[in-house]
């Protein structure tokens, strides 16, 4: 019975391993889907960093407008004190250049304020791509 258990055992093993066995088909086809998986995850990951950024750069940007709003009211209200002590013909044209210069603060925040929301806006096209 010794003699049996010996030569069974090792031929159980063997047997149940090439039971085991895939065939080149099979294997194929797992290399196939492996492959389809890694694209597809990359792809995702690819999307959700081009939406990170996308979403980076519009608080980024948000911010910054916020700063140089902030600025500009500030510029704005000291230049406005100033004028005070001014009169007539010199106290208008004082005025009128910090308004103006309020302005084109104020302009110029808004432009980059939208080139951040364009730049979000072609992220968002490129996350749809994917």
């Amino acid at each position: 019975m010794n003699k049996f258990t010996r030569t069974a055992l090792p031929l159980a093993i063997v047997m149940a391993l090439a039971a085991c066995q895939e065939t080149p088909q099979e294997t194929a086809e797992d290399v196939t889907d492996a492959r389809i998986e890694a694209v597809e995850d990359v792809q995702e990951a690819r999307a959700d960093f081009v939406e990170a950024q996308g979403d980076a750069v519009e608080e980024t940007a948000r911010a910054r407008y916020d700063v140089e709003m902030a600025a500009a009211e500030g510029a704005y209200e000291v230049a406005k004190e100033q004028c005070d002590a001014m009169t007539g013909d010199a106290k208008d044209a004082c005025m009128a250049e910090a308004e103006a210069n309020r302005e084109a603060a104020e302009l110029e925040a808004d432009r980059q304020l939208q080139a951040a929301e364009a730049m979000e806006q072609n992220a968002d096209e490129i996350e749809n791509e994917y």
